[in-house]
């Protein structure tokens, strides 16, 4: 498990390639909770009879999520909170490493700074973090490649 902070600066920077950008477009959304006035949870798993023809996916992708966030924040003031539940498809966590069933990045935004937690799931028990260690390399290059400045604890 890898755990930093985004505040300052970097959050604006970060939110606007989250909400506007498409770098993450193709994370699975695990689930998302954001409080404004109200709160709204959004569980990410597809409803198939809503699809006409036959889907094999299981959760939406950020890419498809993601206008209806940016329509539930935006306005002139913050969210109070969000927390938003990211994950590489399993086909995609079989690539950072062979026993990677998923790979999540967990986003919590309060209190003016952002905190992202890194996290895994293996297709076996194991006590190897090779899994772990891999996919937090991957995150570090990720959000450098991205220009945000990681505050780790």
């Amino acid at each position: 498990m890898y755990s930093f902070y985004i505040d300052g600066e970097d959050i604006r920077t970060f939110m606007n390639e989250l909400i506007r950008g498409d770098s993450f477009d193709k994370f699975e959304v695990r689930g998302c909770d954001i409080t404004t006035f109200v709160t709204y949870s959004i569980d990410g798993r597809i409803n198939k009879d809503w699809y006409n023809e036959e889907t094999n996916r299981f959760f939406c992708t950020w890419r498809e999520l993601k206008p209806y966030i940016h329509n539930i924040i935006k306005g002139s003031k913050k969210p109070k909170s969000m927390k938003i539940v990211l994950a590489l498809s399993e086909k995609a966590a079989a690539m950072v490493h062979p026993n990677g069933k998923a790979c999540f990045i967990n986003i919590v935004f309060e209190e003016e700074r952002v905190a992202i937690v890194t996290g895994t799931a293996q297709i076996e028990f194991s006590l190897d973090k090779s899994l772990d260690l891999a996919w937090e390399e991957r995150v570090k290059g990720f959000f450098k490649g991205l220009g945000i400045v990681q505050n780790v604890n």
